[in-house]
């Protein structure tokens, strides 16, 4: 059984959801949405198209309990159901029971640093947005900080078959100056350089660092 298949949504809280939505639309190209956008594009390393869900949430959402960090991030399942049974088999801690809805199934576990992860296994068929072409055209990457990264990464591959995109730093590496978060997405760009010129600075408004890579 495969288990993860890819990132499905990368959510964060954020002070001012509607103005940050607005910056990353102006500044790096993202088609927003109500709710935030979908990242339709490209692995580089698979040639696969991929949908990633991007999604600030309100300080005040309750969504990520019981986890207190201000971020989570949503994997894609090739088979929810089977894979939590294995999970709660090995001891893994589950959220709640698994929800189903008109395009997919979700369910929540926590990581053993406390993280809480949403585990999504999309149905078949129904509209898919374009791919971006303009400025951001993918995702490069996560970076979140953990008290012991090698532990962590081990549990990742073991329990979810994740070794690809997602990178577990320890808390003062230096990935992290010139944020307070403690994580850092990274994005596949056509080209750096106009970019760079453009924002000159390497966070958004909310200080959340970015992380540009020429694809």
């Amino acid at each position: 059984m495969k288990k993860v298949i890819g990132i499905g949504g990368l959510f964060f809280k954020a002070k001012d959801v509607a103005k940050l939505k607005d910056w990353y639309k102006e500044n790096l190209g993202f088609v927003t949405s109500d709710w935030g956008a979908s990242m339709v594009w490209t692995d580089p390393k698979t040639q696969a198209t991929v949908r990633t869900e991007w999604s600030p949430f309100k300080e005040s959402s309750d969504y990520f309990a019981p986890s207190t960090l201000p971020y989570m991030i949503n994997y894609l399942v090739d088979d929810l159901r089977a894979l939590i049974d294995v999970l709660r088999k090995d001891g893994v801690t589950i959220i709640g029971d698994i929800s189903e809805y008109d395009y997919g199934k979700f369910a929540h576990i926590m990581d053993p640093e406390g993280r809480k992860i949403e585990l999504y296994q999309p149905i078949a068929g129904g509209d898919t947005p374009p791919a971006w072409t303009d400025k951001v055209v993918g995702l490069g990457g996560i970076f979140f900080k953990s008290d012991d990264p090698g532990k962590i990464k081990e549990w990742y591959k073991k329990h979810l078959d994740i070794d690809d995109y997602i990178s577990p730093l320890h808390n003062d590496d230096k990935m992290f100056a010139g944020t307070t978060k403690p994580y850092v997405f990274s994005y596949l760009v056509r080209d750096i350089k106009s970019l760079r010129d453009q924002i000159r600075t390497s966070t958004d408004p909310e200080g959340n660092k970015i992380i540009l890579i020429q694809s």
